[in-house]
């Protein structure tokens, strides 16, 4: 590896599929220095503003990313972590080429460099490479389980061969703290967790670092009396008047406001979840946006309606539910089928979950078209042929 190289950015990508008009949905990244120590984590779910893929392999479903970033709101973040660092992945010419599409959307320049592929130093999948070398066995299609398997990897073999680190650079936008992962799982110590961040010298290097803190504490939607104890402590070793986190709150409080309304509605759960966060920060709920988009896990769907699906779907076990299975168990009882969302010929649309944020399910509230879930739609086929 190159002297002036700060080290790996071991990257690891969840997408929509894996095609060149696909989306990242989540990423995970650990920094390791040059001596293989870990010296930071980054982990979000991202906003693809479209269907999810299939979501029976990486677990993501659309209430899980209403409240993400889209990737232009976390580019900054993601380049600044792995500029200058050799990149890192099992099957790196996927996660690089994934990231080199999300990269060129945004008009930026990315070179990847000349990376580490662990899936060419084990030949093995991820989770059998992790029990051969004796690692700790992951929660596979994680996004930063996998990256923080692939860091054990290369930390394990530490590859000689000579490298060279990946540089990006005219990336759009400023630099966001917020992020939106999938619940923790209580495994990580907290206060372990907390002090692998590092502070990112942007702004006001101290707001950024509470601003940090806060969003790791609040994972949960709860703002228990230790992590308060803790974010006081980091406030007072920082610095910051309680004015200064009071508009860390603000800010903070209104990013998540403004990512749930980026799709002009606000669900049962984006305003149950913004109205933990108010609670939490002692904040008036009056505040969180009303409920604007209806309930239609009990709509009635008539027979002879006509129906548009859109997403990857499964059934109550989980497996692989083609579209065009629907399709068919739609017209053979009765339904009319649609391949597109129009405003005269399509009464309903049908989605992996109603608030999904594809194209198709866009286009369906703007029209005024009811969205409804797989379930409630196989629900009305056995009312019409039990």
């Amino acid at each position: 590896m190159e002297n002036n190289c700060d080290g790996y950015a071991v990257v690891d990508v969840e997408t929509t599929g894996l095609g060149k008009h696909d989306r990242v949905i989540e990423i995970g990244i650990v920094l390791l220095d040059t001596r293989y120590r870990v010296v930071d984590e980054y982990e979000s779910l991202i906003d693809p503003q479209r269907d999810l893929g299939p979501t029976h392999i990486h677990g993501i479903t659309p209430s899980m990313v209403s409240l993400a970033p889209s990737f232009d709101e976390v580019a900054v973040a993601i380049a600044r972590r792995i500029e200058n660092r050799v990149l890192v992945a099992h099957n790196l010419m996927f996660d690089r080429r994934m990231l080199s599409q999300e990269f060129q959307r945004l008009g930026a320049n990315f070179d990847p460099g000349l990376g580490v592929c662990t899936y060419k130093l084990t030949r093995q999948k991820l989770p059998l490479a992790c029990k051969t070398l004796g690692l700790p066995p992951l929660v596979h299609h994680r996004a930063l389980a996998d990256a923080r398997a692939s860091a054990g990897i290369v930390k394990t073999l530490a590859p000689s061969q000579h490298r060279t680190p990946a540089s990006v650079c005219n990336v759009p936008g400023n630099l966001t703290q917020r992020t939106h992962r999938r619940c923790a799982d209580g495994t990580t110590p907290v206060l372990n967790r907390w002090l692998s961040r590092i502070t990112i010298d942007v702004g006001d290097p101290r707001m950024v670092q509470y601003m940090d803190l806060l969003d790791w504490v609040l994972d949960d939607l709860v703002l228990s009396q230790d992590e308060q104890n803790y974010l006081n402590y980091l406030a007072s070793e920082l610095g910051l008047s309680n004015d200064d986190v009071a508009l860390a709150h603000e800010h903070y409080f209104n990013s998540l406001i403004a990512a749930a309304e980026k799709d002009n509605i606000i669900t049962v759960q984006e305003h149950t979840t913004l109205t933990a966060v108010a609670d939490a920060l002692g904040m008036s709920i009056d505040r969180v946006p009303k409920i604007s988009s209806s309930d239609n896990e009990n709509v009635e769907i008539p027979h002879g309606s006509t129906i548009c699906f859109t997403g990857s779907f499964v059934d109550a076990d989980g497996s692989p539910l083609s579209k065009a299975t629907l399709e068919s168990m739609a017209v053979q009882c009765g339904f009319n089928v649609v391949p597109n969302v129009t405003k005269s010929k399509c009464d309903y649309v049908v989605a992996v979950d109603p608030n999904s944020s594809s194209r198709k399910t866009k286009m369906a509230r703007d029209f005024g078209k009811p969205v409804v879930g797989v379930q409630r739609f196989l629900d009305t086929l056995k009312q019409v042929n039990p």
